[in-house]
Order: C-alpha cells, then sequence, then structure tokens
C-alpha cells in the first residue's frame, strides 16, 4: 500500500471520541508518523534521519552526578535518623545506601561499555546494562523485605509497650525536604534521557521521591510530637506502617523491572507494531523485491537483533543482490532499535522457513 494512503486514514480530531477509540487512533496516528519517517530513508541518509547520539558519555554523567548527591544525602539522612529513630526515616536511609551501590554499579557499566575491544567482545558490551539493571533490581528487593521484617518487629514491640516513640524535630524535617526537591529535580533531568540505564536511574529517583516523602509523612505522623499534642496512641502504629509501605512500593517496582530485563536478555520477541515497521521498511527498499519471506525481531540485550528473509527473481546477478542486501541491512541497523539486523536473500518461498536454523 503507498504511504498517501495510510497518511488518509490519519485522524486529526479525536478528542471528543470514546476513550478506546481515542486510543485507537491515537496508535494508528502513531504508527503512520513513524511510516512517514521511515520513508524518508529513500531520499536521505538513513543517519541524518536516527542520528547516533552519545547516550553513553551523558549515561556516565548523570552516575556520576547521582553518586556524588548520594554521598551527600545519605550523610544527611544518617543525621536525621540519629536525631529521630523514625523507622520511616531508616527506610529512607536504607534506599540511599543502596542508591550509592547502584550509582558504583552504573558508573563502572558505563566505564565498561565505552572500552570496548573488538577481540574479546566483538560485538561490544551492550549487555552489560540489562544485567546491571537486574542487580539492583536483586539488591533492592532484599533491603525492601529486610525493612518489611523490621517494621513488623517494631509494631509488635509497640503492642508489647517496650518501645519508645520516635521524635521528628526540624533538623530531620529540613533534611527530608532538601531530599524531595534534589531527587526530584534529578527525575525530570533524566527523563529526559532516553537511555535504559538513565531511565533506571530516573525510576530510582522517582522511588526516592515517593519514599522520602511518606517517611516525612508517616515518620512526623507518628512521632513523639504529634502524641504530644493529641495524645492519641494509635498514631505510633504510623511509623513502621509507613515503613512497610514505602518498601512494599520498592520491592514491586524493581521486581518489575528486574524481570523486564530478564526477559529482554532471554530473547523476548518483538511487539508487533515494531515488526510492522521492519516490513514496512523492507518491502519499500527496493522494487526488485519480490516477496518478503520471514520477519523476526527479539530483544538481544536492551535492543533488538532483526532477521529478514526477501525473495529476489532468481537470474539476477550475485553483485546486485549483494547490493539490496548490504543496503537494506545497513538501513535496518540504522533504526534506534536495532544493534544488528541479518538479511537472507533466497529466490523462492516454497521452503519451510524453520529447516534453515537448527531449533534450540
Amino acid at each position: 500500500m503507498p504511504l498517501h494512503e495510510f497518511i488518509a486514514k490519519r485522524q486529526p480530531n479525536i478528542k471528543k471520541l470514546p476513550k478506546r477509540l481515542r486510543s485507537y487512533y491515537k496508535a494508528q496516528n502513531k504508527l503512520i508518523t513513524s511510516y512517514e519517517k521511515l520513508s524518508s530513508f529513500s531520499d536521505r541518509d538513513p543517519y541524518e534521519v536516527y542520528p547516533n547520539t552519545d547516550k553513553s558519555s551523558k549515561a556516565g554523567f548523570y552516575a556520576r552526578l547521582i553518586l556524588c548527591l548520594n554521598v551527600c544525602l545519605t550523610i544527611g539522612k544518617a543525621v536525621a535518623v540519629s536525631v529521630s529513630g523514625s523507622i520511616s526515616i531508616i527506610s529512607s536511609l536504607v534506599d540511599s545506601c543502596v542508591d550509592l551501590i547502584s550509582g558504583i554499579i552504573f558508573w563502572w557499566t558505563t566505564r565498561a561499555m565505552k572500552r570496548r575491544n573488538p577481540y574479546t567482545y566483538p560485538q561490544g558490551r551492550t549487555k552489560l546494562e540489562p544485567v546491571s539493571i537486574i542487580m539492583l533490581s536483586v539488591i533492592m528487593s532484599f533491603a525492601a523485605l529486610q525493612l518489611i521484617l523490621q517494621s513488623v518487629q517494631k509494631i509488635v514491640a509497640f503492642i508489647k509497650h517496650s518501645h519508645n516513640i520516635p521524635s521528628v524535630d526540624f533538623e530531620a524535617i529540613g533534611i527530608l525536604l532538601s531530599t524531595i526537591v534534589i531527587k526530584l529535580g534529578l527525575y525530570i533531568a533524566c527523563r529526559r534521557v532516553n537511555s535504559p540505564t538513565v531511565q533506571a536511574l530516573a525510576l530510582d529517583q522517582r522511588n526516592d521521591v515517593v519514599s522520602n516523602f511518606s517517611a516525612l509523612l508517616f515518620g512526623y505522623i507518628g512521632s513523639k510530637e504529634i502524641f504530644e499534642r493529641t495524645n492519641i496512641q494509635e498514631l505510633r502504629y504510623l511509623d513502621p506502617i509507613g515503613a512497610i509501605l514505602i518498601s512494599s512500593y520498592f520491592f514491586v517496582n524493581w521486581w518489575r523491572t528486574g524481570y523486564t530485563h530478564i526477559k529482554q536478555l532471554t530473547g523476548y520477541t518483538a511487539k508487533p507494531v515494531f515488526l510492522s515497521k521492519i516490513t514496512w521498511l523492507t518491502l519499500n527498499h527496493n522494487r526488485k523485491i519480490k516477496q518478503i519471506d520471514t520477519v523476526r525481531a527479539f530483544y538481544f540485550g536492551i535492543n533488538f537483533l532483526v532477521e529478514v528473509d526477501i525473495v529476489l527473481p532468481e537470474n539476477m546477478t550475485l553483485k546486485e543482490a549483494h547490493d539490496i542486501g548490504e543496503s537494506l541491512q545497513q538501513k535496518l541497523e540504522c533504526l534506534p532499535e536495532v544493534e544488528r539486523a541479518f538479511v537472507h536473500l533466497d529466490y523462492e518461498v516454497t521452503h519451510n522457513p524453520k529447516s534453515e536454523h537448527k531449533i534450540v
């Protein structure tokens, strides 16, 4: 189907449509826009359409910046914990300690990815990104479970009247408020960088905003200051309950993040929308392509490995067939989501595609 027929199907006014229909047309308009961008490959250098930005340098910068700030914030939170004793604030301190570990991991990852050795790692070491994120998710999950256990123990101690109520004074409040402001600014900055490492850092900063705000809220409500004003015994339970909620939030978010990257490392397939983009680009690459036999894309770390089988005329010269296949391969690898592309040339479609490779 020609591109102008796709463009004619774009729906400009979808705001007044029902929600489900609006979502459908929004996705369709986005797909048409991606087809328009792909069609410009024919007239322009692919590297101009999808410029190769240096994401690793930005990832390294943000990793170092967050690492330095986390050192300062961890010291500040340690002071807040020493003067308050709130387990909600302790949960926030543990999160900051884990942030230091994550900062070191991300710094080492970006540094290792930059030092490429084509002999020992011919494809590069881009898989270090999802591996480091999985390591971080495991560390964060175990830290969250440990805090949940300590919070339950504190609730039991309150029931037995064998534990003092924590005190949250203005120094602790000031430290937590400054942490919230700093972390919110880092989250906004990291969200603008389209890199898995920086996006993981952005998720961490968002979690820090939520955790510090919750720690401040629950810690202060369950503190000695509020108890002396209200004389309500039940308020003291809010401090460990807040720590449980914060830790549960950490656990669920990092479990999801780790599970997503495990799927990517194990070769999870691409979504149909991306496969349709590959099919469109292949079909419109050269008029002498008679058919497309197979289109396959699956995760190869953080990006995709793409396999395309095209059918060319049987009497075509080797030189011409090679030029068509190689230019298609280079065009596919210019897509920002593609790490490596393989183009297989064939002259018929009667064979079974599964017979071309061994099944593992």
